[in-house]
């Protein structure tokens, strides 16, 4: 026999249930900030235009967020729970989105409406309206005179959708998570919310996918407007021993992704810049940026961005399984992924505040960026000092061996490319081929571990699995433990994949004639 089961939950069991979910009230506005984007980026939109708007009220604060884009063509699927079946773009990913924002801003599920106006309705003289309470059956929308349209829309006359929502005066300080002092005045969480739009969506911003107006009303009626500018760091110098800057293409799984890289150091310059490069302060305060690229624990580390926008940011030990420091507060690693197959991408928590580990995709991409750069030093002067050191040595092979030809003297030959995964490649610290025998380098600043003697066999095996067999492979620092000849010793019993005995060595800076 079987049995019926009713897990049909009610309205207010399931609005309850999917909020709370986000952190802070930027988090809440991205959601809707997202769709406006993936809105432009999925249909031909002449205005690509979002405006925010903050209203100080006495029993909270009123929201409204305004674009000039196509419309909710499907308010059935919209307000479905998990329905991915009206995204338009990879800024839509879970289906989840608007629901858990409106369930997070307004947790009493009694003051937010959506108005909506496609170029059907446009024609009609009509729009949309969509309010609170939400609800699993009987749940109705209205169909109004162009006329009735909110007065705080500006894009009159144009398809679009607005969100309008209160929310209460303590979610509106969560926009000061983070800050130190307890902000709590109109101005400065403005501001506040201001960073975290340019920053969020600075690659968007800066590429002009979008642009976005914040616009906040006091208690005393003034207002004020500005155009968010993209936020983005001030860049010292790049990292030399990993890539710096460029573009790769690259297969996380299910297809390739352009991966936009650079691995440097920043400055701490509490400012950012607009699109003419030119340094602008806060506008709502006229003040320094407090979050963002401030050379500290809070704002290093590693920023994963899906097309223009943040996923997350100030990664360290999820990559590198090392604690944060302040040593560590120079670097930072900026990785925008690039694709319109959102199946190309690791996946995020529903929220978007984060990503799912252990996700295959995720995890390979924490090794191609451990791949570029193995282990961030603790100051920069070492990570400069090291290059530096073997910059020294690649020019003294140069001059000693000039004489000998063929020869090839280089430090960025890489190896396990013939594997078909040529984006895994490890880079050799140093390669040199004189008259056709390969000798190969590993080095340290200071003082070498057992790590490096096997770094090193893997370069050698790398090579021969190329077809390429070296004669000698050197370890160099300014000095070596007893464990570590010991360690030399005992590899150079074994044999390769070819049946050849390795043949490390070990050497120092001042046998090489370099100053270390």
């Amino acid at each position: 026999m079987e049995f019926k089961i009713n897990n049909e939950p009610t309205a207010d069991e399931l609005w309850a249930g999917i909020g709370g979910n986000f952190d802070s009230l930027s988090q809440i506005i991205c959601e809707f900030v997202d769709n406006a984007i993936s809105n432009f980026a999925g249909n031909d939109c002449n205005q690509k235009n979002i405006r925010i708007v903050l209203k100080d009220e006495l029993n909270g604060i009123k929201i409204f967020i305004e674009d000039s884009g196509t419309g909710i063509k499907n308010l059935d699927q919209a307000f479905t729970l998990g329905s991915r079946e009206c995204a338009e773009s990879t800024y839509n990913e879970h289906g989840f989105g608007m629901k858990h924002a409106l369930a997070s801003a307004n947790p009493d599920n009694n003051h937010w409406s959506i108005y909506t106006r496609t170029e059907s309705d446009l024609k009609k003289h009509q729009f949309r309206k969509i309010s609170h309470p939400y609800k699993i059956t009987d749940f109705k929308g209205e169909i109004l005179d162009e006329t009735k349209w909110p007065k705080e829309g500006v894009f009159f006359g144009q398809t679009g959708t607005i969100i309008e929502f209160k929310c209460s005066r303590d979610m509106f300080n969560s926009l000061a998570r983070g800050i130190k002092g307890g902000v709590t005045n109109f101005k400065t969480l403005c501001d506040l919310l201001y960073e975290d739009l340019g920053f969020i969506y600075s690659h968007v911003l800066y590429k002009q996918l979008a642009t976005i107006q914040l616009v906040t009303i006091n208690s005393n009626e003034e207002k004020e407007k500005h155009q968010v500018e993209p936020i983005l760091p001030k860049w010292d110098k790049d990292i030399k021993i990993g890539p710096g800057e460029g573009i790769q293409d690259f297969d996380l799984g299910n297809g390739q992704v352009r991966i936009n890289y650079h691995f440097g150091a920043i400055k701490d310059s509490g400012e950012y810049y607009d699109n003419n490069n030119k340094i602008v302060r806060t506008p709502f305060c006229n003040d320094i940026t407090r979050k963002y690229y401030r050379r500290n624990m809070a704002s290093s580390g590693v920023e994963l961005r899906f097309n223009g926008r943040l996923m997350c940011s100030n990664l360290f030990k999820e990559i590198w399984g090392i604690e944060k420091h302040n040593a560590y507060n120079y670097l930072l690693v900026v990785i925008n992924l690039e694709t319109d197959n959102i199946k190309r991408l690791p996946e995020t928590k529903t929220s978007k505040n984060g990503l799912r580990e252990g996700d295959e995709k995720l995890e390979k991409l924490y090794e191609w960026i451990k791949k570029n750069l193995t282990e961030p030093k603790k100051k920069l002067s070492d990570t400069d000092r090291e290059s530096d050191l073997f910059e020294g040595l690649e020019k003294i092979k140069k001059s000693q061996l000039a004489d000998f030809q063929p020869l090839v003297v280089e430090r960025e030959k890489f190896v396990f490319g013939s594997t078909g995964a040529s984006n895994d490649r490890e880079r050799i610290d140093l390669y040199v081929s004189c008259k056709g025998e390969v000798t190969i380098y590993e080095g340290k600043i200071e003082e070498t571990t057992a790590k490096d003697v096997y770094q090193l066999r893997m370069y050698w095996d790398g090579l021969v699995y190329e077809n390429i067999h070296p004669k000698k492979g050197i370890i160099i620092a300014k000095k070596h433990s007893s464990g570590v000849k010991n360690l030399i010793k005992i590899v150079n019993e074994m044999k390769d994949q070819s049946g050849n005995y390795y043949n490390f060595k070990y050497t120092t800076w001042e046998d090489e004639n370099i100053s270390a």
